[in-house]
């Protein structure tokens, strides 16, 4: 007998690595990297406002309190994926939206709720000036440049499996197509007289083909391109027949699920009846 260990070493000696194919972002889910993923760009790939309020110099908040508030002249309102270009001087703050690119000259973003202007209703326009109730600190809610990732890093390795974070992260560093290999061409063949579909009323002695059912749901989350052979019946030439068919296709693994001991052969060749657990295909 062998262990599972000797088995699965004997079957897996015999294999190689699929091809390699480029595919499109949106279809390389659950696909396996082929090669690594190294960044083309920083990530974040600016400094940007981690959160609603008013970006501005710190400078201009030193001593602030709320008993004791300093006033600053907001001169530009900035939502996510708008850009101000005028440099904050002193004494000015800009009314800025999470995720929104820090003016030239901003240093720090205090939160709307340390102002006087902790307004939240959309399309309510920006305030002439501002009250900060707190100092703040040098890059206080600011996500720097590059805080996530820098240009040249190596972000995934080839062999890793594309899950949904994969993915995400894969979308925000702007890579349009990823190689992965080419998805296992995996045959499954029942063969056994007593087997019939699911779908069919079972009579006295029958029952349903359930390791079919069970390898495939097994296959698939492994990325394998299932191919279904059916139910042969208990004779070689039908058996052969099939894996013959799983040859014609160009299945890279055939896996057969049949005959659960020596039994009793219906033909006159003792060779009739076979298990053909693993078989590498072309």
């Amino acid at each position: 007998m062998l262990t599972v260990s000797e088995a699965r070493e004997r079957i897996l000696v015999n294999f190689q690595p699929v091809e390699i194919k480029t595919v499109p972002l949106a279809r390389a889910a659950s696909r396996v990297l082929a090669g690594d993923i190294v960044a083309e760009t920083d990530l974040p790939l600016f400094d940007n406002s981690s959160m609603d309020g008013f970006s501005l110099r710190v400078s201009d908040t030193d001593g602030a309190t709320t008993a004791s508030p300093w006033n600053l002249e907001v001169v530009a309102d900035i939502r996510a994926g708008d850009y101000s270009d005028a440099p904050l001087q002193p004494g000015q703050a800009a009314r800025i939206m999470t995720g929104a690119l820090l003016p030239p000259g901003a240093e720090a973003v205090v939160m709307v709720e340390d102002t006087d202007f902790n307004v939240r209703l959309a399309g309510t326009p920006a305030p002439q000036t501002v009250a900060i109730n707190k100092p703040m600190r040098a890059a206080e809610n600011v996500r720097r440049r590059g805080d996530d990732l820098h240009a040249g890093d190596k972000v995934l390795s080839a062999g890793s499996r594309l899950r949904a974070q994969e993915i995400g992260l894969l979308a925000m560093l702007g890579v349009a197509e990823v190689p992965v290999y080419r998805q296992p061409k995996v045959a499954l063949l029942s063969s056994r007289d007593e087997l019939l579909p699911v779908d069919v009323p079972l009579p006295p002695g029958k029952i349903h083909d359930a390791n079919s059912y069970l390898l495939a749901s097994l296959a698939a989350p492994a990325g394998a391109d299932l191919l279904q052979l059916g139910v042969a019946a208990d004779t070689e030439a039908d058996v052969r027949s099939g894996l013959e068919q799983a040859i014609e296709i160009k299945a890279d693994v055939i896996v057969s699920s049949t005959g659960v001991s020596v039994g009793h052969s219906t033909t006159s060749s003792p060779s009739s009846k076979r298990t053909v657990n693993w078989i590498s295909g072309e």
